[in-house]
């Protein structure tokens, strides 16, 4: 499909963290409130303040296209709005399990009795009460906060929150350090390359195998104002692979502009504002778009969808 081809390279991007903008601050944070919720085996944390990112002026111009079925179909069934309800996000992976970090102003009340009514069982555990449906618990430890993971997970999340004995891994705090400070989504991994362990659509896992085994760590931040700043750095394993992994990014974008019409100017603009650059055993990726070309890339990613769904579905 001509979309795959064309939008390729910044999925590629997006799934090396799954830093940016003219910033020189750096170092992304934890809120208070999950800090000592941290597991030592966590590998990749993202991190979305969706507080933040409401108040960028791209998103207030397309915050239509979030009036989605499939959200007030969730926010009528569990009582949640991500939209209003939701301040901050975090998911952590530990290679096995993904745990769900949610802070905002919501009734913990409310949603217990949206999820009871909707079949899950209280199930007590110590000093708090599980709301289990199958292998996944939700649980609200605070005002405002939200745990959600299979059930095993949340006990443990709720002892390292009770005890705040959790701690960031070292590498993911190198890597937190990278990510520029006004980015309201930033993912940092660490163990290889995130996207690895997920199904991805087969043009896609083609393209991420070829460099796959050179990765070590990402970070990777996104910063939203009137247009649209992303930062990645990739580290590898060493000068060789990230040569490889240079290489191989290069010709995506290469492809990519290749099989660009000489007529769609505004697609040339922004394969040309990615920017690849290496060294030692680091690749850096840089792309600021203005706020028209922000604007395109939104009516792009949109066409794509209309053009045989989510693109990232496994085939």
């Amino acid at each position: 499909m001509k979309y795959s081809l064309l939008f390729l390279p910044i999925v590629v991007v997006v799934a090396l963290a799954t830093g940016c903008s003219n910033s020189q601050q750096t170092g992304a944070s934890i809120d208070d409130a999950f800090r000592g919720g941290i597991a030592a085996d966590a590998q990749t944390i993202v991190s979305v303040r969706l507080d933040k990112l409401k108040a960028s002026e791209l998103y207030r111009r397309h915050e239509q296209l979030l009036q989605l079925p499939q959200i007030d179909a969730m926010a009528e069934k569990a009582g949640l709005d991500p939209r209003r309800d939701i301040s901050s996000l975090y998911l952590v992976w530990n290679g096995k399990h993904v745990l769900l970090l949610a802070e905002g102003a919501f009734s913990a009340a409310q949603l217990e009795q949206k999820l009871v009514a909707g079949g899950a069982q209280r199930v007590p555990y110590k000093n708090y009460t599980l709301l289990t449906r199958g292998n996944d618990s939700v649980v609200f430890p605070g005002h405002g906060v939200a745990v959600a993971a299979a059930t095993e997970l949340v006990q443990s999340e709720l002892d390292l929150l009770a005890s705040k004995a959790g701690e960031i891994p070292e590498e993911l705090k190198e890597r937190m350090a990278e990510v520029p400070s006004d980015a309201q989504i930033w993912a940092v991994s660490r163990g290889g390359l995130p996207a690895a362990n997920f199904p991805l659509r087969a043009d896609l896992d083609s393209a991420l195998s070829n460099i796959t085994a050179y990765v070590t760590a990402t970070s990777f931040g996104v910063h939203l104002d009137s247009g649209s700043h992303v930062q990645a750095r990739i580290i590898c394993k060493s000068p060789v692979g990230a040569q490889r992994v240079h290489d191989a990014m290069r010709g995506l974008i290469g492809l990519a502009r290749l099989s660009t019409k000489d007529n769609e100017l505004d697609l040339l603009r922004m394969w040309d504002a990615v920017s690849i650059s290496k060294d030692q055993n680091v690749v850096r990726v840089q792309t600021d778009l203005p706020a028209d070309l922000s604007d395109k890339l939104i009516a792009q990613v949109l066409a794509l969808r209309g053009h045989g769904g989510a693109f990232l579905n496994a085939q």
